[in-house]
């Protein structure tokens, strides 16, 4: 929260006699790490439409329910009772300091997608790109012009699903792009010999370079 990060969450209303284990954000993306989308599993009945609201848990000035007044507890956890996480976005801006790319940009015009996750046995059913355009949002209230972001290559789904909402592919080989993504621990062969692209979405037409 110091550095500006946002989590937003996707919740849909919990049906009677349903219980479920993901109880926050934070144990939805645990579980479901960095796979968003890389396995098909089979809609939930009837959740297509049950996508409701994609909710601010943790902001900049530090609403959250784990640092309010236990007091104020309930006025915040009341709107919590009937629905389930299953999903959530973090994105955040402090990744650019000390980049070349951070240095080519005025400050507060980009913003850093640092992970999606979404409940295996939710998927397929448009919460990922609910929360795409919750961070669509946040970035307008902020006067962002760019939202960066990587993906793992064999995230054929992820990938798909970014470039529906807008965003395109960046070449790494650029000096600017590849220090950011190296800066990032992000390079080819870095994670277990993972690779990523790197992809980025124009909120606006007036973008600024230094």
């Amino acid at each position: 929260r110091r550095r500006g990060a946002v989590v937003l969450v996707a919740e849909i209303p919990t049906e009677e006699g349903e219980t479920h284990n993901y109880l926050n954000a934070m144990e939805a993306r645990i579980a479901s790490g960095h796979t968003f989308g890389e396995k098909r599993t089979e809609p939930h009945p009837g959740n297509g439409a049950k996508i409701r609201s994609v909710s601010p848990i943790a902001v900049a000035d530090g609403t959250n329910i784990a640092t309010i007044p236990k007091q104020q507890h309930q006025q915040y956890t009341s709107s919590f009772s009937n629905k389930m996480i299953i999903g959530s976005v973090e994105c955040s801006h402090h990744e650019f300091r000390g980049t070349m790319l951070g240095n080519s940009r005025p400050k507060g015009a980009f913003m850093y997608v640092t992970e999606v996750a979404v409940r295996p046995d939710r998927r397929r059913c448009g919460a990922g790109a609910a929360l795409m355009k919750g961070v669509d949002e946040v970035a307008a209230l902020r006067n962002v012009e760019t939202i960066y972001l990587h993906v793992d290559v064999r995230n054929k789904a992820a990938c798909a699903m970014y470039e529906r909402m807008g965003y395109h592919h960046l070449d790494k080989r650029e000096p600017l792009y590849a220090q950011f993504t190296a800066s990032l621990n992000l390079h080819d062969g870095a994670m277990h010999g993972r690779k990523h692209h790197l992809m980025c979405k124009h909120v606006n037409d007036k973008t600024k370079w230094l």
